[in-house]
């Protein structure tokens, strides 16, 4: 019995650490509205958006490539699908965010969770308010 408890507390030891995510909806990313600022209009993030900045968060939507390949690393992720329209977002800037995953993931229609450390773009010149880093895709 004793050697059963020494190895549970060695695994517990020696397991890797998890770090704390949190599920965030799109609802809370759309909380982002432009501003007008030294002659540019940049965008001013709700308190319960920038309390998330460096965070490891998890969002859920569909895979929007930025090159053409089976293996996607550095994509969008949308709030819907854009495969059959791609100009009919209608929800606005904070309605997408670009992924910057650790290691390629395949391609897919279908909705995936994507978890990654948040950061705010203030001055992206195709107008992205957020990016994942570090991100990891999951189906």
């Amino acid at each position: 019995m004793y050697r059963l408890l020494l190895i549970a507390a060695l695994l517990l030891v020696a397991a890797p650490a998890v770090e704390a995510q949190t599920a965030v909806s799109w609802d809370t990313l759309a909380k982002v509205r432009l501003v007008q600022e030294d002659g540019k209009r940049v965008p001013s993030f709700d308190p319960e958006v920038r309390r998330l900045v460096g965070q490891q968060i998890t969002v859920r939507g569909f895979m929007l490539p930025l090159e053409q390949g089976a293996q996607q690393q550095n994509f969008l992720l949308t709030v819907v699908p854009m495969q059959d329209c791609f100009y009919c977002l209608q929800h606005g800037p904070g309605s997408m965010l670009e992924v910057q995953a650790t290691r390629p993931a395949p391609y897919t229609y279908a909705r995936v969770s994507v978890t990654g450390r948040l950061e705010l773009v203030m001055d992206d010149p195709l107008g992205m308010y957020y990016r994942l880093a570090d991100a990891r895709v999951a189906g």
